[in-house]
């Protein structure tokens, strides 16, 4: 896991660069705990770093969140798809379920997504801490695949604005002009 220091400074939305990467975080761990809008938790990182203009560092930490809303959703689907499978169908099948002992495989799988969300839900805490002390860290499988989509998608951004007309010059342009 590498951890990059990386210096204070403002994010192009109006806040210094660790509040804004806090913000991503928190408002997706919060809207992934709600139930049905949870899956839609990744478009919130998605957004900021859409917003964002200058600063790599919350660009980096919005893809990175944004491929960890997408593995949690992932996560979340397989569990619901495998309870939805050895629920039984009507209600016979309940019944003897619930008198006849069968319970203990939602229970152990409740048990186990639970732990699952709990531990998203810790490595985002990690995040938010390291972010706030402008730390940009690394995950071993998500940092590299961040990294190369956070290139990627900057360099869609800009070649997007700078084949659009005179009105949607990059920012650096607009304040030479002023």
């Amino acid at each position: 896991m590498n951890t990059t220091i990386i210096q204070p400074h403002k994010s192009s939305v109006g806040m210094d660069a660790n509040i804004t990467v806090l913000i991503i975080y928190i408002s997706m761990a919060v809207v992934s705990w709600i139930p049905f809008v949870g899956y839609a938790a990744w478009v919130v990182p998605m957004v900021f770093f859409f917003l964002e203009k200058d600063s790599k560092f919350v660009k980096y930490q919005a893809i990175q969140a944004l491929i960890i809303g997408i593995v949690r959703v992932l996560i979340s689907t397989v569990f619901a798809i495998i309870i939805w499978a050895i629920t039984p169908r009507g209600l016979a099948g309940l019944m003897s379920m619930a008198f006849g002992g069968g319970l203990g495989a939602w229970v152990v799988l409740g048990a186990i997504s639970t732990l699952i969300g709990l531990a998203i839900m810790g490595l985002i805490i990690f995040l938010v801490i390291m972010a706030y002390g402008y730390k940009q860290v690394e995950l071993p499988l998500l940092g590299p695949i961040a990294t190369k989509a956070s290139e990627q998608l900057d360099g869609v951004k800009t070649n997007f604005q700078q084949n659009s007309g005179p009105e949607n010059k990059p920012d650096s342009e607009n304040q030479n002009s002023n």
